[in-house]
């Protein structure tokens, strides 16, 4: 009877080893597939009724935790605008960004920048990264008219 004992108490820990390879290489590749928020991603930010129907943007983001911050820079035609900007990580594939404050600008006489509340969700389709959603902004005045977001990850280079 000690026998069989020792023998199955080496058969469990061969099954324990195994169980536990095969869990660290799945957590291995989910961690693989998990991107940062950090970086820049870059594409086009549209509005109905605006100055013009569709804008350049740029958002350069660091992640700590689940907080982000960073720089828009939102442009078309010879005008643009450079802002101050936070989120928060929402859930692995959510970020909510708001603008702060703007930093630098050029403007048409009789416009003004809208102060943007973005909902963005993080998208991968084969190698590329991207990020779509919606906006809403507010200037002194009124609401803006609300518009979609598409951005794509850049890739470092070295």
């Amino acid at each position: 009877m000690v026998k069989i004992y020792k023998s199955m108490n080496w058969l469990n820990k061969k099954y324990v080893i195994l169980l536990f390879t095969v869990l660290f290489s799945i957590a291995a590749n989910a961690q693989k597939d998990k991107i940062p928020f950090s970086g820049t991603w870059k594409g086009v930010i549209t509005q109905a009724d605006g100055y013009r129907a569709e804008f350049g943007i740029e958002l350069n983001l660091t992640q700590e935790g689940k907080k982000l911050k960073g720089r828009s820079y939102v442009f078309v035609d010879t005008i643009y605008a450079e802002m101050n900007i936070e989120g928060i990580v929402h859930s692995s594939s959510i970020i909510l960004i708001k603008d702060l404050e703007i930093l630098d600008s050029k403007l048409t006489e009789g416009l003004e920048w809208c102060m943007k509340n973005y909902q963005l969700v993080l998208k991968k389709e084969g190698p590329i990264w991207s990020l779509e959603g919606h906006w809403q902004g507010k200037t002194t005045g009124k609401d803006c008219d609300p518009g979609k977001v598409k951005l794509k990850r850049l890739v470092p280079r070295a």
